[in-house]
């Protein structure tokens, strides 16, 4: 069964994955969430902002925008994700402009935790009165309860293409699951404004622990149309025709489904329209958007989100066809856009990336399913050279699983330096660990000559050290790469395979839900504000067959280091560091990915756009709600 876990619905509770190059740039939060150094070259405003809604902005993406708006159990590509956040709100736990998870008191009227004598945890939470969705209906209890169930439950899992459900941490997650039971024993409606979870005692202590109390409602007059939601004693249930087929109709049909066509939405923005041939959405603002947690509205009117290509985006920009070119990394990018600052087309933000663009291993699969050939693999790219080509200055190399926005980095700078291996480009050291690997035969069996591809022995059968590489197309990393490596490798007796392919495809192989399955991609992550790196690196199929051990490396050490973190209080900074610390170290030598790079993200965007102030934590989607267009 493909499950993942989400730690709060529709927050920014997974790592969203990203075909394009990365960039750099500065935050000012100093927390256990993510930070950074703040530093940012907006221009002056001129101009108030209005209060009410006008004007239109083109926003330019080079990660394709999918024809997909339900949220990222079906599609968690880089656009998308960050496109839920302005279609689908209400959630009742947001994070603020620091990045610290906060009760949203423009949706939570009153909350109450109390730890029960089992050693469960029940979070109650009372909605205010006055929330609508886009069409004007009331927004009760009911729809929150309803969205726990329904993505928990068997009839929603049945659904194609979507692996995931939110309840697994909650009391009765399993028997309602498999259909044990139709109560959700850990899920209450207590009245008609109010409902309550009851966190399993397995699941706690837990870092980030007021996310379990996160709840987003979905509009069960649209998505399941004559059901109800009912509570019993043994939990709260749906009533009525509620199937498999009933959902597959609401949510997945092609014209009419909720998936592709949200019709009825409680987000800043509403879906207006798609077009499939250009990857071009439209969307609206929603008249009855409550507000974020501040209470602030968008006052941009129509947003048109546009799939670009990295080389001629910048043009496009000069003419004016798109207005927001956001987190652009890489030196021709870059130069090219404080050169039209210079010239006074456009303005410039720029803020330290909390990611890093890598090599991601799939390490279940051979050869890269040893970690003395991923390291191997390492020891053959000159990544400070690769840096500089590919940033010209605007980067730095990183050494495990972090970016330059986060705290944790701030305070390890000289620690990381000191306990890192930095795979310095070395051919003579790779050919060692291949060695050592057992990678020493030739085809015909014989020791191995010191020139072509090595074999190795397994299970009585020789295997070439043959490395499958899958890239995206129009990707200026894999362009490059495909210079660095490909010679390197064969020195070092191994051979390099590459297979260039869109993005979607791609990501189907990623998920191993496609025919076949690499060796190794390149990409692009950032990290999210729940950083979860112990479902990340889970041995527990779960975790992997749901998206989140995207690695699918099964190690018990990673394992056992990042499960500790789970439990560290969230505000025991210390100790969160002292573990950070080891889990960067064990994380450098197993290499489930080549960092390669964080950099300095810029966002380039038109003089009529005003009020733009986005960071490492404060994305584009966020940024928005405060920005206006000046015409």
């Amino acid at each position: 069964m493909k499950i993942k876990k989400v730690l709060a619905l529709l927050l920014a509770g997974m790592m969203a994955v990203s075909a394009s190059a990365c960039g750099q740039g500065a935050v000012t939060n100093n927390n256990a969430a993510s930070t950074g150094t703040s530093s940012s070259n907006v221009e002056t405003v001129v101009s108030e902002r209005p209060t009410t809604a006008s004007g239109q902005l083109v926003i330019g993406t080079t990660t394709d925008l999918e024809a997909d708006f339900y949220d990222t159990s079906f599609n968690n590509s880089g656009t998308n994700y960050k496109l839920y956040n302005l279609l689908h709100g209400l959630s009742t736990v947001t994070i603020n402009q620091d990045g610290e998870f906060i009760y949203d008191t423009t949706v939570v009227k009153s909350h109450e935790e109390v730890e029960n004598e089992d050693g469960t945890k029940t979070y109650t939470v009372t909605i205010n009165d006055g929330l609508v969705w886009s069409d004007g209906t009331p927004v009760t209890a009911k729809d929150y309860v309803f969205a726990a169930l329904l993505q928990s439950s068997p009839e929603m899992n049945q659904v194609d293409g979507y692996p995931s459900q939110t309840g697994y941490s909650y009391v009765g997650y399993d028997e309602f699951f498999a259909g044990e039971t139709k109560a959700f024993a850990g899920v209450h409606l207590v009245d008609d404004m109010t409902y309550s979870v009851t966190v399993k005692a397995e699941e706690l202590p837990y870092h980030y622990d007021v996310t379990y109390a996160s709840l987003a409602p979905r509009p069960m007059a649209v998505l399941a149309p004559g059901c109800d939601v009912e509570d019993t004693e043994n939990g709260a249930t749906i009533t009525g025709d509620f199937t498999a087929e009933l959902l597959q109709k609401t949510i997945n049909d092609p014209s009419t489904g909720y998936r592709y066509n949200p019709t009825v939405t409680c987000g800043p923005y509403l879906f207006e329209s798609y077009d499939v041939a250009s990857r071009q959405g439209t969307f609206v603002v929603n008249p009855n958007y409550a507000g974020d947690y501040r209470g602030v509205k968008p006052v941009i009117e129509k947003l048109i989100i546009k799939t670009v290509k990295s080389d001629t985006m910048m043009n496009e920009l000069a003419a004016g066809s798109v207005d927001l070119l956001f987190e652009t990394s890489g030196a021709d990018t870059i130069n090219v856009g404080l050169d039209l600052v210079d010239q006074g087309k456009v303005q410039k933000n720029s803020f330290f990336r909390n990611g890093y663009g890598k090599i991601q291993f799939d390490c279940s699969q051979f050869p890269t399913d040893s970690a003395s050939v991923r390291q191997a693999i390492a020891y053959c790219l000159d990544r400070n050279e690769f840096v500089r080509q590919y940033s010209g200055g605007y980067a730095s190399v990183v050494n495990s699983y972090y970016g330059l926005a986060q705290w944790e980095y701030t305070e390890s700078k000289n620690w990381l330096a000191e306990n890192l291996n930095s795979y310095e480009k070395n051919i003579e050291t790779a050919k060692e660990i291949l060695a050592a690997d057992g990678w020493n035969k030739n085809a015909d069996g014989s020791d191995y000559s010191g020139t072509g591809t090595r074999y190795k022995e397994v299970d009585g059968q020789l295997k070439p050290l043959v490395i499958e590489w899958a890239n995206s197309e129009g990707n200026p990393v894999s362009e490059l790469l495909a210079t660095m490596l490909p010679e390197a490798m064969a020195q070092a007796g191994m051979e390099l395979k590459a297979t260039t392919m869109d993005f979607p495809t791609l990501l189907s192989s990623i998920k191993h839900s496609s025919d076949k399955i690499y060796n190794m991609y390149n990409l692009a992550t950032g990290f999210a504000t729940a950083g979860s790196p112990w479902y990340y690196y889970s041995t527990d199929p779960v975790w992997m067959q749901g998206g989140y051990n995207s690695n699918w490396i099964a190690d018990k050490e990673l394992e056992a280091v990042t499960a500790t973190m789970k439990t560290i209080p969230f505000d025991d900074k210390e100790a969160w560091l002292n573990n950070w610390q080891e889990f960067m170290k064990l994380w450098n030598e197993k290499l489930p990915d080549i960092p390669l790079y964080s950099d300095e993200y810029y966002d380039f965007y038109s003089t009529k756009l005003q009020g733009w102030n986005s960071d490492a934590i404060w994305n584009w989607s966020y940024a928005l709600l405060d920005a206006w267009v000046v015409e």
